[in-house]
């Protein structure tokens, strides 16, 4: 595997659509989507404790809130739209114990997510849910804090740009994905803002891996 300027391996994650680090020799990540008898599917999301009101009142659910950057010339169809994210594990392995980069996914997503699990089942046909990898970006994080290259894809680490791009065309429809990412992210996309995943869909899961056992909420 090269990382020079001419025939870097990450040059097929920029300049292509639905490749997959693991089909590189990489070891995946474990997680598969959860499919139910009815054919609906199951996911997993950290909602931070204040937002609980929202998510379970009278016209809550998980809001898409913030544009989905995953627009390049390869995926026009991402323009416009609105994104909510989660984990096809209620823990995955990559954020605390990835063989490719340690404990930095729970490190880097720490800020982003909160220590309520909640239990997502959409019913089946549901579309506009994607499985990205964020291993591109957890690439790029890595030579930033002057840390080898976990996977010497050779991408320009000064902005990070490349790193995001290829985590674009990640992007595969859930349906399809059956392994291949090392840092799995289901991604929920609509347009524009609102409510991605109604209330109906949403519950609090029965085991909390992120709560402590003295946290007052478990009591």
């Amino acid at each position: 595997m090269t990382s020079g300027p001419e025939g870097r391996l990450g040059d097929r994650f920029l300049n292509q659509r639905g490749e997959s680090l693991g089909s590189c020799g990489f070891e995946d990540d474990p997680g598969r989507p959860e499919w139910r008898p009815d054919g609906g599917l199951t996911f997993w999301h950290y909602a931070r404790q204040e937002r609980l009101e929202f998510i379970f009142g009278t016209a809550g659910g998980l809001k898409a809130g913030r544009p989905a950057f995953f627009s390049t010339e390869l995926t026009p169809d991402f323009d416009g739209l609105y994104m909510v994210e989660g984990f096809l594990d209620p823990k995955p392995r990559w954020l605390d114990d990835s063989p490719h980069f340690g404990g930095e996914g729970g490190r880097r997503w720490r800020g982003f997510i909160g220590d309520v699990l909640l239990r997502l089942d959409l019913p089946r046909g549901v579309r506009g849910v994607w499985v990205a990898d964020y291993g591109h970006p957890l690439e790029v994080n890595a030579v930033q804090q002057g840390n080898p290259s976990p996977l010497n894809l050779g991408y320009d680490s000064r902005t990070g740009h490349q790193a995001n791009r290829a985590y674009a065309h990640s992007l595969v429809p859930i349906e399809t994905y059956t392994g291949g990412h090392l840092a799995p992210i289901v991604t929920v996309m609509r347009p524009g803002p609102g409510i991605a995943i109604p209330r109906s869909c949403v519950a609090v899961a029965d085991d909390q891996p992120r709560r402590r056992s003295d946290d007052p909420a478990e009591r």
